[in-house]
């Protein structure tokens, strides 16, 4: 079957000047737009917002992959990276700390990429990950890799990576080409990259992931966006399959090098993160005179660090008596109280359940 590594000039990929540049142009409206917005932001804001946007970046470039990690784990340790101060203790743990050293490696670090460093991040994202993980992390994979779809006797292969001993002219070349000036749109140059780097599917395992971390990178240098406050990796999230079906028809086959659409969609998401982070900013200025709002000599620290979660969305789910016992390391007694006490407030609501299963959400009406 022909893959686009069989093409006879691949990886000199190519796309629509006109039509990138119509894009690349509305991005850059956008872009201004929210640049203005967020010099209204404080500084420990614009740390916190920063700290959450890379939180969300890897989160949600795991999911994209079908695994889940601690959102406050890893938020925690980005903090702790950036000295950034957190009323809120979290657990830690060396996963999220692994996490953390890719995510802030690959945004905060602007010198040149090099292969070392790409199989640094791999490394970092297997060592310490408990469960299946591939036999060799930190380095080139020396046999074949396949993309399936489907499963079982219905599966089908629907790509093949570079074979195992071209792998290694072919990563210096993408690293040279990420490091050179061929490209003068930081925004483009990530879309070729990380579409590059998937076709010569250079790992096991763990592609997909490092494959955004270069994006990531890639935009953190061109645009010196080290303070950033938007993700993208959470809108790829919520288009994962127009994502997969895109990479898919590029790389399934040897006829084109035109990555005109894939660089489109790219700078559609790239377009739609900046607005959403506008929305995020909104937020934050609502969430943060919400807690000035609060009388600590009223509310206990477990009940404002409880409201403060359930917010800012950083807890999921239906909290119950068990569960903020549990979290704030109190009684089930010291936890009813608590909860009793925002109900009669109207911060909080019961969820509707009885018995074991009574649950409450922050009440929709807060001005927050």
């Amino acid at each position: 079957m022909p893959y686009i590594w069989n093409h006879a000039d691949w990886p000199d990929y190519s796309y629509d000047a006109q039509k990138i540049d119509e894009c690349h142009n509305s991005y850059l409206v956008q872009k201004k737009a929210s640049d203005l917005v967020f010099t209204l932001i404080d500084p420990d804001m614009g740390q916190r917002m920063h700290a959450r946007s890379l939180t969300d970046e890897m989160l949600s470039s795991f999911e994209m992959e079908g695994e889940k990690i601690s959102y406050e784990s890893v938020y925690a340790s980005i903090c702790r990276r950036l000295d950034i101060h957190l009323e809120i203790k979290a657990k830690t743990d060396r996963y999220a700390e692994d996490i953390a050293k890719i995510v802030l490696d690959a945004t905060e670090n602007l010198q040149r990429l090099s292969t070392t460093r790409i199989k640094q991040w791999h490394s970092l994202l297997f060592s310490s990950m408990a469960g299946l993980k591939p036999d060799h992390f930190g380095e080139y994979r020396q046999g074949p890799v396949y993309i399936t779809k489907g499963c079982g006797r219905n599966s089908e292969i629907i790509y093949e990576g570079l074979p195992p001993r071209a792998i290694e002219g072919a990563m210096e070349d993408l690293v040279d080409y990420i490091n050179g000036a061929r490209e003068e749109k930081p925004l483009v140059k990530s879309a070729i990259a990380s579409c590059w780097f998937l076709c010569i599917h250079p790992f096991e395992d763990g592609n997909g992931r490092i494959s955004r971390a270069i994006a990531d990178h890639v935009l953190s240098v061109g645009y010196e966006d080290t303070n950033r406050v938007y993700s993208m990796s959470s809108l790829i999230l919520k288009h994962r399959s127009e994502y997969y079906d895109l990479l898919q028809e590029i790389s399934s086959q040897a006829r084109s090098l035109d990555l005109t659409r894939w660089i489109i969609w790219n700078i559609d998401m790239a377009i739609q993160a900046k607005q959403e982070a506008i929305n995020v900013y909104k937020k934050s200025v609502r969430l943060t005179q919400f807690m000035k709002s609060l009388d600590p000599s009223i509310f206990n620290s477990r009940q404002l660090s409880m409201l403060y979660k359930l917010a800012d969305g950083s807890f999921e789910g239906k909290l119950s008596t068990d569960k903020w016992a549990k979290m704030n390391k109190c009684s089930p007694a010291a936890a009813m109280r608590d909860i009793q006490n925002l109900l009669s407030k109207g911060l909080l609501v019961p969820s509707g359940d009885t018995g074991p299963m009574t649950g409450y959400y922050l009440a929709p009406n807060l001005p927050w």
